[in-house]
Protein backbone atom coordinates (compact mmCIF):
# COMPACT_ATOMS: atom_id res chain seq x y z
CA UNK A 1 0.00 0.00 0.00
CA UNK A 2 1.57 3.94 -0.96
CA UNK A 3 0.38 6.17 1.46
CA UNK A 4 0.34 9.74 -0.15
CA UNK A 5 1.13 12.31 2.61
CA UNK A 6 2.69 15.03 0.23
CA UNK A 7 1.47 19.07 1.67
CA UNK A 8 0.48 17.53 5.32
CA UNK A 9 2.76 18.57 9.04
CA UNK A 10 3.42 15.68 11.00
CA UNK A 11 4.79 16.03 14.59
CA UNK A 12 6.33 12.80 16.16
CA UNK A 13 6.93 12.81 19.59
CA UNK A 14 9.66 11.13 21.50
CA UNK A 15 11.47 10.68 18.11
CA UNK A 16 15.34 11.00 18.38
CA UNK A 17 15.59 7.36 18.51
CA UNK A 18 13.25 3.27 18.53
CA UNK A 19 10.13 3.70 17.64
CA UNK A 20 9.05 7.50 17.31
CA UNK A 21 11.77 7.96 14.55
CA UNK A 22 10.89 4.96 12.30
CA UNK A 23 7.38 6.57 12.81
CA UNK A 24 9.17 9.90 11.93
CA UNK A 25 10.97 7.96 9.01
CA UNK A 26 7.30 6.47 8.16
CA UNK A 27 6.32 9.82 7.40
CA UNK A 28 8.99 11.06 5.86
CA UNK A 29 9.05 8.49 3.18
CA UNK A 30 5.13 8.94 2.52
CA UNK A 31 5.82 12.65 1.90
CA UNK A 32 5.00 14.50 4.73
CA UNK A 33 6.90 17.46 6.40
CA UNK A 34 8.09 16.41 9.55
CA UNK A 35 8.80 17.62 12.80
CA UNK A 36 10.94 15.42 15.62
CA UNK A 37 11.26 16.40 19.23
CA UNK A 38 13.47 15.43 21.79
CA UNK A 39 14.91 16.70 25.17
CA UNK A 40 18.19 17.67 23.94
CA UNK A 41 19.01 20.03 21.41
CA UNK A 42 22.27 17.48 19.91
CA UNK A 43 19.75 14.55 19.72
CA UNK A 44 17.00 16.79 17.87
CA UNK A 45 19.77 18.28 15.57
CA UNK A 46 21.46 14.73 14.89
CA UNK A 47 18.24 12.80 14.72
CA UNK A 48 17.16 15.39 12.03
CA UNK A 49 20.26 15.28 9.88
CA UNK A 50 20.34 11.84 9.81
CA UNK A 51 16.06 11.67 8.81
CA UNK A 52 16.53 14.51 6.22
CA UNK A 53 19.68 13.10 4.37
CA UNK A 54 18.26 8.99 4.20
CA UNK A 55 14.63 10.71 3.38
CA UNK A 56 15.43 13.65 1.57
CA UNK A 57 12.34 15.01 3.00
CA UNK A 58 11.83 18.21 5.01
CA UNK A 59 12.35 17.64 8.39
CA UNK A 60 13.00 20.43 11.35
CA UNK A 61 13.00 19.45 15.45
CA UNK A 62 12.13 20.84 18.34
CA UNK A 63 13.93 20.48 21.74
CA UNK A 64 11.70 20.66 24.77
CA UNK A 65 10.90 18.53 27.95
CA UNK A 66 7.55 17.80 26.84
CA UNK A 67 7.09 16.59 30.36
CA UNK A 68 6.50 19.80 30.99
CA UNK A 69 3.64 22.30 30.38
CA UNK A 70 6.69 24.77 30.05
CA UNK A 71 7.90 22.16 27.20
CA UNK A 72 4.75 21.49 25.93
CA UNK A 73 4.04 25.44 25.00
CA UNK A 74 7.83 25.14 23.69
CA UNK A 75 6.32 22.96 20.98
CA UNK A 76 3.62 24.52 20.05
CA UNK A 77 4.88 27.92 19.67
CA UNK A 78 7.58 26.81 17.67
CA UNK A 79 4.77 24.26 15.63
CA UNK A 80 1.47 25.86 16.13
CA UNK A 81 -0.13 24.07 13.68
CA UNK A 82 0.21 20.37 12.43
CA UNK A 83 -2.02 17.89 10.31
CA UNK A 84 -0.71 14.71 12.34
CA UNK A 85 0.24 14.43 15.99
CA UNK A 86 1.95 10.89 16.93
CA UNK A 87 2.02 11.08 20.95
CA UNK A 88 4.73 8.45 20.90
CA UNK A 89 6.65 9.45 23.94
CA UNK A 90 6.61 7.98 27.54
CA UNK A 91 9.08 6.83 29.94
CA UNK A 92 9.11 4.22 32.02
CA UNK A 93 12.12 2.52 34.65
CA UNK A 94 11.20 -1.06 35.68
CA UNK A 95 11.10 -0.38 39.67
CA UNK A 96 9.38 -2.58 42.30
CA UNK A 97 6.11 -1.12 42.96
CA UNK A 98 6.71 -0.54 47.15
CA UNK A 99 10.33 1.19 45.84
CA UNK A 100 8.91 3.46 43.46
CA UNK A 101 8.52 7.08 45.22
CA UNK A 102 5.87 9.19 44.32
CA UNK A 103 8.20 12.00 42.45
CA UNK A 104 8.79 8.86 40.37
CA UNK A 105 5.18 7.87 39.44
CA UNK A 106 4.78 11.75 39.33
CA UNK A 107 7.56 11.99 36.25
CA UNK A 108 5.75 8.89 34.49
CA UNK A 109 2.49 10.55 34.57
CA UNK A 110 3.91 13.72 33.22
CA UNK A 111 5.46 12.91 30.50
CA UNK A 112 3.29 9.68 29.86
CA UNK A 113 -0.41 10.83 30.17
CA UNK A 114 -0.01 15.30 30.62
CA UNK A 115 2.05 15.77 27.22
CA UNK A 116 -0.21 13.28 25.04
CA UNK A 117 -3.28 15.67 27.01
CA UNK A 118 -1.69 18.93 26.48
CA UNK A 119 -0.26 18.62 22.91
CA UNK A 120 -3.88 16.76 22.26
CA UNK A 121 -5.88 19.63 23.46
CA UNK A 122 -4.04 22.24 21.14
CA UNK A 123 -3.66 20.32 18.09
CA UNK A 124 -6.64 18.25 17.83
CA UNK A 125 -9.06 21.46 17.67
CA UNK A 126 -7.68 22.13 14.15
CA UNK A 127 -6.91 25.66 15.12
Amino acid sequence: MKIELNGKRAIVTGSTAGIGYAIAQGLAEAGAEVTLTGRTQARVDQAVDTLSQATGASVSGVAADLGTKAGCDTLIEARPETDILINNVGIFGPKDFFETDDATWQSFFDVNIMSGVRLSRHYAQGI
